[in-house]
């Protein structure tokens, strides 16, 4: 008779491939074709078509043409998540006194391995030209990711320098990582990051950590607007403001 462990162990791979089709056309911009789903996911064909068939009856996944994307049950997983989230849902209000006080637009990034993801935004009295789609995802080595980066813990931190390697700014200047490296520690010491033009080279931006109970950061708040009306000294200004706001939003 087999072991409870033997018995469990291919319904886990099962799922963990699941999973790894829903990721993959999470990130994608562009609906894939079955060969795309079977080499991002390393799968055969047949096992990539027989997962997208489960999850095409269970809504998550929906064909069309020979090409596949998320469906709308995807959808109302996320929704699960913006209402029952209960550090997205009390940082709504705060992120709204933070853009009434600041005109910026406000936002909650939080962690989620070497990434964040945007959970909540507010606009502000002059909106950016692009608005970041909720449940975005971004590094952590730009913006407001940073200041998530700078308070990990140092085998964290060395863990996503090393898996990301030199990077480049929105201008297409090359980052190396002992210059990222010196500005993490510097945003660990001031305690806030203000960004212009790292991610988005009409952005401008002025972010602290959220911590939890035991002090491990779990996310960041951010204020941003137009480079072109936002300068450093101005957004440095703000920074009390948003700091408070973070440390509402951990409480």
């Amino acid at each position: 008779m087999a072991s409870e462990g033997q018995t469990t162990q291919p319904t886990v791979r099962s799922v963990e491939r699941a999973l790894d089709v829903l990721e993959l056309l999470e990130r994608s911009d562009r609906a894939l074709r079955l060969v795309d789903l079977s080499r991002g996911t390393g799968l055969h064909a047949a096992t990539a078509l027989r997962i997208v068939g489960v999850l095409q009856r269970r809504g998550l996944v929906q064909q069309d043409g020979g090409e596949y994307r998320l469906g709308a049950g995807a959808l109302g997983l996320a929704h699960g998540y913006l209402v029952g989230d209960p550090l997205t849902t009390h940082a709504r209000g705060v992120l709204q006194q933070l853009a009434e006080s600041t005109h910026l637009t406000t936002s909650l990034y939080v962690r989620t391995g070497q990434e964040r993801i945007l959970t909540a935004r507010v606009d502000g009295r002059d909106p950016l030209r692009y608005q970041l789609p909720v449940g975005r995802r971004l590094p952590l080595v730009v913006g407001a990711g940073k200041t998530i980066l700078a308070f990990a813990t140092p085998e964290e931190r060395e863990h996503v320098l090393t898996h990301h390697g030199d990077t480049r700014d929105a201008n297409g200047r090359t980052v190396r990582v002992d210059e990222l490296r010196s500005s993490l520690d510097e945003i660990r010491r001031n305690g806030f990051h203000v960004s212009i033009a790292e991610r988005d080279v009409d952005v401008a931006a002025v972010s602290a950590p959220v911590f939890d109970q035991q002090g491990a950061v779990i996310a960041s708040v951010s204020a941003s607007g137009p480079a072109e009306h936002n300068h450093r000294a101005g957004l440095e200004a703000l920074v009390p403001e948003v700091r408070r706001a973070a440390q509402a939003v951990g409480r």
